[in-house]
Formats: C-alpha cells, sequence, structure tokens
C-alpha cells in the first residue's frame, strides 16, 4: 500500500484587510487653460486699444525731416517768423535744410507758403501776418511763389483829419474811386520795403581749387561754402558751367556730408568753370578730369575739391 502523508500543518489565517472608507466625490474645477488664455488676449487687447484711443504715448524726438506733409508747412512757416525776430538767416537756412527738400530749401519755403495761403490758414489774422513774414523772408532772397496775390494786402492807417479845420465834412458811404489804387500802392509799398530792409547780398572768394583720386568719388567737383570761420552756409547757390550749359545747385543739401557741402558730377574730355551767381567770381583754373592713380594703385578719375569763404 500506497505511504500515507502526514497531515497538514496548522496554517493562521490571514487577517482581514483594511476596508478603505469611501472617497467623496471632489467638485468639478471651473478652471480651464482654453479659457484663461482667450481672457488674457482678450483684456491684452482691450487694455491697448483704450490706452491708445484715451492716452496715446507722446511722441519724442522726432527730426525734422521725419515730420508729415501739413506739419512740415507749419513748421517753415515758423522758421520764418523766427527769422523775422532774430534776423540770423545761416540759422534759418540750416533748419529748412534739416527738413531735406528735395531742392532750394527757399523755394520749398516759398511753396509752402503758397499752398497755405490757397487753404484757409489766411481765414484769421494770426495766419495772414505770418504769411507775411514767410513772403519777406523768401522774396528777399529772389524767390516767389503764388502766395503774394493770395494775401489781402496790407491796409496803411488813414489819415485822420486836421482837427483845424471846421468844414471837414463827414466821411461818405460809398467808397471814393480811388480805393482800389490805393489798395494796389499799398501791396506794392510793403513789397518794396521788404526788400528795402533786406540782408545785403553776402560776397564770396574762390580759393586755389586741389585735387585727389579716390575710386569712390570718381570725377566729382566738392565744392564747400564757408564763412570767414571756417563754418559751412547752407542754402547759396554754386553755378557749373561748360561749353553751352550750366547747372545751379545749393550747398547743404548733404547734411551728412557738411551744412556748406555740395557736389557735382564731371564728365571725361569736358572743361568747367565754377563759380556763385552774384556773389562770387568764377574759380580761375577750368576744372578738367582724367586718369589719376589711388595711392593703393589703383585706376581712377581725378576729383576736385573747391572752396569758397566769405568775405566777411
Amino acid at each position: 500500500m500506497g505511504r500515507k502523508l502526514p497531515p497538514p500543518a496548522w496554517i493562521p489565517p490571514r487577517p482581514p484587510l483594511p476596508q478603505r472608507e469611501p472617497e467623496e466625490p471632489r467638485p468639478q474645477s471651473l478652471f480651464s487653460y482654453g479659457l484663461f488664455s482667450l481672457a488674457l488676449v482678450v483684456g491684452l487687447v482691450l487694455g491697448l486699444s483704450v490706452s491708445w484711443a484715451l492716452g496715446p504715448l507722446p511722441e519724442r524726438n522726432t527730426e525734422p525731416f521725419q515730420l508729415g506733409e501739413e506739419d512740415r508747412k507749419h513748421y517753415m512757416i515758423a522758421i520764418a517768423l523766427e527769422y523775422q525776430h532774430s534776423g540770423d538767416l545761416h540759422r534759418a537756412l540750416e533748419k529748412l535744410v534739416s527738413l531735406r527738400p528735395l531742392g532750394d530749401p527757399l523755394q520749398a519755403l516759398a511753396d509752402a507758403a503758397c499752398e497755405l495761403a490757397s487753404s484757409d490758414y489766411i481765414n484769421n489774422e494770426s495766419g495772414v501776418k505770418a504769411l507775411r513774414m514767410a513772403v519777406r523772408m523768401y522774396t528777399t532772397q529772389g524767390r516767389s511763389s503764388c502766395a503774394e496775390p493770395l494775401l489781402p494786402a496790407e491796409d496803411l492807417p488813414e489819415k485822420p483829419a486836421a482837427a483845424s479845420d471846421p468844414a471837414a465834412a463827414p466821411p461818405s458811404p460809398t467808397p471814393p474811386p480811388t480805393k482800389t489804387p490805393s489798395r494796389r500802392a499799398s501791396r506794392a509799398t510793403a513789397t518794396l520795403r521788404a526788400v528795402a530792409t533786406s540782408v545785403p547780398q553776402r560776397t564770396f572768394s574762390p580759393l586755389p581749387a586741389s585735387t585727389f583720386c579716390d575710386t569712390a568719388d570718381r570725377a566729382l567737383i566738392e565744392v564747400k561754402i564757408v564763412d570767414y570761420l571756417g563754418r559751412g552756409i547752407p542754402g547759396q547757390k554754386i553755378r557749373v558751367r561748360w561749353g553751352d550749359e550750366e547747372n545751379v545747385f545749393l550747398s547743404g543739401l548733404k547734411p551728412e556730408r557738411g551744412t556748406g557741402y555740395a557736389d557735382f558730377q564731371m564728365d571725361e574730355g569736358i572743361s568747367y568753370s565754377i563759380d556763385m551767381p552774384g556773389a562770387s567770381d568764377a574759380l580761375r583754373a577750368d576744372l578738367i578730369t582724367g586718369r589719376c592713380y589711388t595711392e593703393s594703385g589703383r585706376e581712377s578719375l581725378k576729383s576736385f575739391r573747391v572752396t569758397f569763404r566769405a568775405d566777411s
């Protein structure tokens, strides 16, 4: 028979596992990252819109040439007003050049006065007076525009009747036949008075020209208009003539090169003469470009430097 197995040893029963208490259901969170992001964006947009509408940031460090078209006109009129009080034409021209006009800065002032005189700018007395100041500034420098005929004539004060004349008749209700000619005469008188009080034309003397050779500035006439202390003078007319042709340009239109700087591009094989019309005689030597070599041995075309210095 088979062998009997001993009875199994006694195994103690396992203790009962602790029962977990049922968890209370958590309240559902109302926080949503998507809604938070949307609210943040909407808040930023609304905040920026309100700040731009109610409290725009003030514009700072604006250069004159960065002004808008309408602001440029008023800025030029302000320059003319300052000139009438200070009489400093050099400073006024520097400020006009700082606007970086495309051509003659004084003619730009004249054109601005023409446009303002054609608008409601002259509907008040202060606008008329400001434009008259601008007209006096550019007309004394030989410029003109449509502003002069558009401005009302300056009314001269009427001469009071003599107190000793008992037979002085009361003023007639109808205008006398000489009223229109008198207004024209007053306008002519104002114009002549502005010319008579103008600053005398400066005179300049040309200094001997020097040459230089550069591959960047080939066949260039560099002109500098300076006062007796060597300071640049903007807005001065310079004339270059060759054959039957000529070209008149102004100093100071390239302020990065200097307030009194100007230049002219030459062609090879042509003789040029240079002067300041009405202010200086021509440079005695004619300027003709030709082949030259830089210090590094590179070939280029000869350029010239010409200086006109004020006599006083």
